[in-house]
């Protein structure tokens, strides 16, 4: 391959390789690969993440593949829906479990202030004056050291 001599230009628009020296067929396949091929840039110099996401891969996999183009993506589909149909079936299982736990705790909660409020009524009742009144031998003990030394 090499570029476009002078003479040669005439035939061809600048800026075109010309493949002299090669069978007519090679080139009409190395004209049609050459058409067909797009270029991406290099991961480097791109500006989202270098691949689609999970979760985005699967929210939008009925928009990505069009229908009846293929039955091995239609087989996928079908799969990836079931697949979906199940973790959503599990995670409604987890939350009922929740609500249940949840429901037996507060009943846990309720039956057991029920039984402090009904043992309320016989344990004796103690002032808090009497309480907050009485001071320990120790701290007596060290104010009548106390008023001795002065």
């Amino acid at each position: 391959m090499e570029t476009a001599p002078g003479s040669a230009a005439s035939l061809t628009p600048a800026g075109l390789l010309v493949f002299a020296g090669s069978a007519e067929r090679d080139v009409a396949f190395a004209k049609s690969f050459w058409n067909s091929v797009t270029l991406q840039p290099p991961l480097e110099s791109r500006l989202g993440p270098g691949g689609p996401r999970p979760r985005e891969t699967q929210r939008n996999i009925a928009f990505q593949i069009p229908p009846g183009s293929n039955k091995s993506d239609q087989i996928i589909l079908e799969a990836h829906k079931a697949q979906k149909a199940e973790e959503k079936e599990k995670y409604l299982q987890k939350a009922k479990r929740r609500d249940e736990i949840l429901a037996l705790l507060w009943k846990q909660r309720e039956e057991r202030i029920t039984k402090e409020q009904i043992s309320c009524l016989h344990k004796p009742k103690t002032k808090t004056h009497q309480v907050r009144a009485k001071i320990p031998d120790s701290d007596i003990e060290d104010q009548e050291t106390v008023k001795a030394l002065e």
